[in-house]
């Protein structure tokens, strides 16, 4: 399904989650964990015609009366998203895979800069 979403300079931005690559995915509902996987923040790429990569938030919800919503971010705003579930064990952790999917869209997250 298609949504609008507009950024700060007025730009429509047309997203849709079926077709644009989700770069991560927050865990859902696995088995056994009672209430902790029934609300989440997943991560999308969108790329306009203009080139322009945007990235956006999907929040969801399993509760009743619980709206979902989108949100543009930055790149910096996802990077720094990224970076707080590398640091996570567990689910909702990055693995190998993500590394190399998300260094496609420039989050290089295991280059060490300390």
């Amino acid at each position: 399904m298609e949504r609008v979403l507009i950024t700060q300079d007025g730009k429509r931005v047309v997203v849709n989650k079926k077709t644009d690559p989700c770069l991560y995915e927050s865990p859902y509902n696995p088995p056994n964990t009672g209430t902790a996987y029934t609300r989440g923040i997943d991560l999308y790429a969108h790329k306009a015609r203009s080139g322009k990569i945007y990235f956006y938030f999907s929040h969801w919800s399993l509760w009743q009366g619980e709206e979902d919503s989108l949100e543009l971010i930055s790149k910096s705003e996802a990077e720094e998203f990224l970076l707080q579930k590398a640091g996570l064990t567990g689910h909702g952790s990055l693995d190998e895979n993500d590394y190399k999917h998300l260094k496609e869209y420039g989050f290089n997250l295991l280059d060490e800069n300390a």
